[in-house]
């Protein structure tokens, strides 16, 4: 699968999304329906980790999706991560900052995995403060 979605740590608090090779908006269909099941699950907040690294391809409807990804935001979602997107991929997340702004009120974009984790870190910390 061009796109997959799992939790990324035992205490479920973080998702993880992959995009490799291809992917289409049905893949991004999918990835919505699935993330809103996961978080359903669990009562405190999460954080999505989307990488990107391995993506070759960038449907060129991607901000059709917008609507439905801010009308199914969560209270419990909290900082969307982006890791090594490519500059079309930035500008359309840019966007749809504008267009899905509780979706995208906590956006990041990182060079790494590393750095994704080390951003959570850090506002974990600030939270205890």
């Amino acid at each position: 699968m061009p796109v997959t979605m799992d939790w990324d740590n035992q205490e479920r608090t973080i998702i993880r999304v992959t995009f490799e090779g291809k992917w289409d908006i049905s893949d991004i269909h999918r990835m919505i329906n699935k993330g809103v099941s996961m978080v359903e699950t669990v009562h405190h907040k999460v954080d999505g980790i989307f990488d990107f690294t391995h993506s070759i391809f960038s449907p060129k409807n991607l901000l059709s999706t917008v609507d439905r990804i801010e009308s199914t935001h969560s209270p419990n979602d909290r900082m969307v991560i982006i890791v090594n997107a490519n500059i079309y991929i930035r500008s359309i997340i840019k966007v749809a900052r504008v267009l899905a702004p509780k979706t995208f009120a906590h956006l990041h974009f990182v060079t790494s995995i590393e750095a994704a984790y080390d951003i959570i870190a850090r506002y974990e910390q600030q939270m205890t403060v």
